[in-house]
């Protein structure tokens, strides 16, 4: 038999392997719990654009040998973006970019120890994209390629032991002038991701006496995106015609004021412009009425609020074409009768009314999950001030605007070989 000393020399043991198995538990814990909010940070800090590119298909080593050639004859394109955030760029078949910006497209053609090629070319089949580039013509070039759009390249013999890089950018579209900017994309909101891009090099492998005709497709995905932003024309509408807006038959005066919105980023194609406003009492009278005078947009009026929404929506078909487009910049005019009593308490020719007013906008967008589709824009607000009275009277009669702007020219005019006012030496001379 174990003494009594001895059995609690055993618990005391027992009892710290115990702590320290437990101890050890609530650190593996603790860890495990830190690396989970770790991962679960970086992905939420992964952006929709490198998202998107970690669904591509990688260019795999060995993927490259061009069917016929017995290894001989190598091509591959791809782009660069650094996937698994490890430091290194992989070789990836897609890019996700911003509409405006662009990506470098990289394509090889390797020839290696046996036979030659002969009447090659690269043809790229941009669906969503341009392929800018400047090539000047070389030993393996057969001319130059320069320009914002390239679709072929062709080349002289590459002999073996060629290895020759090319490379340019894609683009969504012409960027010489802001308004091609997505000219690659046009007005079909499929555009904005397309998977059949492709990169297809042609051409004849010679190795000795036999004759392959060769050909290697890449397929390339290429996704944009952008935003919308939306601006609202505010500040004071000046009217000169009051005494014309006055209806006495029906007891009413029509006052008529326009709202201007615009969208300034410009990339992508417009799906609605939203407009809200409430229209003010006049002198503790209300509208009447309230009526939309323009075209192309959905109007609604609600008497109890006073509140007022315009909606202008594109219209697209099966295919994705947009068969109804909404401008960039709208302008939509609105009337607003209110008794004629209102004025009357005036007591003079003035009228001054001020509506607040909040606009947004929403774009065709990527349609893949990592963006937002459609993108909606910031809501832009503020108040148009109306002000309506009569024209000034001028001292002969009749009427003029105010600010009325005067040209003084003194001299001759002449066309040859510009035009322009002089004045002649020749007649001071003579009364001199």
């Amino acid at each position: 038999m174990k003494k009594i000393g001895e059995n609690k020399k055993e618990r005391k043991i027992l009892n710290k392997k115990t702590i320290g198995i437990g101890i050890a538990i609530i650190l593996i814990a603790v860890i495990t719990i830190s690396i989970l909010i770790q991962q679960n940070r970086q992905i939420q800090n992964v952006s929709p654009e490198l998202a998107r590119a970690m669904t591509y298909e990688q260019f795999l080593d060995g993927e490259e040998e061009v069917e016929g050639t017995n290894g001989s004859v190598k091509f591959r394109a791809f782009f660069l973006r650094d996937i698994n955030n490890d430091g290194e760029a992989d070789r990836i078949k897609g890019t996700a970019r911003p509409i405006g910006e662009e990506d470098t497209l990289y394509m090889e053609i390797i020839v290696q120890t046996a036979g030659y090629l002969k009447d090659a070319k690269i043809q790229i089949n941009g669906q969503n994209f341009y392929f800018q580039t400047a090539l000047p013509e070389d030993s393996e070039l057969l001319e130059s390629y320069i320009g914002n759009n390239i679709k072929e390249i062709q080349f002289k013999e590459l002999g073996n032991g060629t290895q020759k890089l090319l490379t340019g950018v894609v683009r969504s579209g012409d960027y010489t002038y802001s308004s091609s900017i997505a000219e690659a994309i046009g007005k079909n909101i499929n555009q904005y991701s397309r998977e059949n891009n492709s990169i297809i090099l042609t051409g004849t492998y010679v190795n000795g006496t036999q004759e392959t005709p060769i050909t290697k497709q890449i397929d390339l995905t290429v996704d944009w995106y952008g935003e919308t932003e939306a601006t609202l024309s505010t500040g004071t509408q000046n009217y000169y015609n009051l005494n014309e807006r006055i209806d006495e038959t029906n007891g009413k005066i029509n006052l008529d004021f326009t709202i201007s919105t615009s969208e300034t980023e410009r990339k992508l194609n417009i799906s609605k412009n939203y407009v809200k406003g409430t229209i003010p009492e006049l002198n503790g009278y209300v509208p009447l009425e309230v009526t939309y005078t323009g075209t192309n947009a959905t109007f609604q009026y609600n008497e109890e609020t006073r509140e007022f929404t315009i909606e202008r929506t594109a219209q697209i078909d099966g295919t994705g074409n947009i068969t109804q487009s909404v401008s960039t910049s709208n302008t939509y005019n609105i009337r607003v009768s209110y008794p004629l009593e209102a004025y009357q308490l005036i007591g003079e020719d003035i009228v001054n009314i001020s509506i607040p007013v909040e606009t947004y906008y929403e774009g065709y967008n990527n349609p893949n999950t990592e963006f937002t589709n459609p993108y909606k824009s910031n809501t832009a607000t503020g108040n148009i001030t109306a002000y309506y009275t009569n024209q000034q009277e001028t001292v002969g009669g009749g009427q003029q605007e105010k600010d009325p702007s005067f040209s003084i020219t003194v001299g001759k005019q002449a066309y040859n070989p510009y035009s322009r006012y002089y004045i002649s030496k020749q007649k001071p001379l003579r009364i001199y």
